[in-house]
């Protein structure tokens, strides 16, 4: 296996109280403690496998998210991250994602005697007509419950999760931002609410002639854009804002293009291999099947380097920092501008990306407009003469 230097690790946890309206991820609902202990005992075999193949020198930072981690009884995540930890040691960034419903004293104390320093809670609004609207399980009052607890027994960094673009009055998510920032957590996410096919909400008519029009979306986004500015926030990600030094290090591992382990039924890695091939492995999506087989149930498939030069650019320039000119030069062999010159040329020149000898990064605006810039690097990658072999990872 190729020499991991450090590599990030993500678990997934599968269970939910209930399926909102909105969301696609992988979960199950209706699970009892057996079968969440059962998983649990699984992804640890999963885990203790992938370890003893890969064999990295360091695991740099670990989230665990659904679903719902904070479903889990206590005693059971207790024994969960004892085992984990002596397997991986402490880690500069350890995450666990949180809801406010099931959050309790014991869970936050389970997750501070064990390294866990950091938590994402998913709030989405605190209007409780639209947490009704998207099918959260947690009401208002949860939600005021799980704030009050994170600021009385929890001492770690805190970030919370919100939606934009949700129906209701212009203010409406100023209201939000407002509170979510109430003790001045150094994170925070505000996520464009999508219409996944398939989900209850994309088939609900009705409910779709709510969503507020293309003006308003763009109204609400500037609004929010300027207060977060106003109070500290610098928007790093497309949709993530934090005062300096909280940034998602766990997520700047995806956006910076480093390798990283899933583990869990739905998870995703991408990892090098010896013969420098980059495989992609997707675990089942399917809870019961990934149960019968935790460290073979699994796809996976070999990147090209063109393949793996386009997500290059479609998470760096997500980012505030862009695509790293070194770092794209040693794996790639050439500069991001020289692999895609004619689109790199029409975007810098109409102000929306930056390009010099540091990076490939977008402006301020360039961040809304990322789509469009994709498309057009998309379809330029597909001429690009890239080298048969990649030297990926690079620090």
């Amino acid at each position: 296996m190729a020499n991991l230097t450090d590599l990030s690790l993500y678990i997934h946890i599968p269970f939910c109280v209930k399926r909102c309206r909105y969301c696609d991820f992988y979960s199950e609902t209706g699970a009892g403690v057996e079968l969440i202990d059962k998983t649990l005992n699984a992804l640890l075999i999963s885990l203790d496998a992938s370890m003893s193949h890969l064999k990295p020198d360091n695991i740099s930072t670990v989230f665990i998210g659904g679903g719902t981690p904070s479903i889990i009884a206590p005693a059971s995540l207790n024994r969960f991250l004892k085992k984990m930890n002596s397997w991986i040691g402490n880690v500069s960034e350890f995450s666990v994602e949180v809801n406010p419903e099931s959050l309790t004293r014991d869970f936050l104390e389970v997750l501070s005697g064990n390294n866990v320093n950091r938590i994402s809670m998913g709030v989405q609004t605190y209007d409780a007509d639209l947490l009704t609207w998207l099918g959260r399980p947690a009401g208002v009052e949860a939600l005021d419950r799980a704030d009050n607890m994170l600021e009385e027994y929890w001492q770690g960094r805190l970030s919370r999760d919100l939606l934009a673009s949700l129906p209701g009055k212009p203010d409406r998510l100023l209201k939000d931002l407002n509170r979510a920032l109430i003790g001045e957590p150094g994170h925070l996410s505000l996520y464009e609410l999508t219409i996944e096919p398939g989900t209850p909400l994309a088939g609900n008519m009705e409910d779709l002639k709510r969503l507020p029009d293309e003006k308003s979306v763009l109204d609400e986004w500037s609004m929010a854009l300027s207060f977060m500015a106003e109070r500290g926030y610098t928007r790093y990600e497309i949709s993530n804002f934090a005062r300096k030094g909280n940034e998602s290090q766990h997520n700047l591992t995806y956006w910076r293009m480093r390798p990283y382990l899933g583990i869990g039924p739905g998870a995703v890695s991408t990892i090098p291999q010896d013969d420098n091939r980059i495989i992609r492995r997707q675990e089942k999506r399917d809870l019961l099947s990934w149960l019968s087989d935790p460290t073979g149930s699994f796809s996976e498939s070999t990147l090209t380097s063109g393949e793996l030069a386009l997500e290059h650019f479609m998470m760096g320039l997500r980012t505030s920092e862009g695509l790293s000119v070194n770092r794209f030069r040693a794996v790639f062999g050439m500069n991001p501008a020289e692999a895609v010159p004619d689109a790199v040329d029409r975007w810098v020149s109409s102000g929306t990306l930056i390009s010099d000898s540091v990076s490939l990064r977008p402006t301020s605006d360039g961040m809304d407009l990322l789509d469009s810039v994709l498309s057009d690097i998309a379809a330029e990658t597909d001429k690009t003469q890239w080298p048969e072999v990649c030297l990926w990872p690079q620090p």
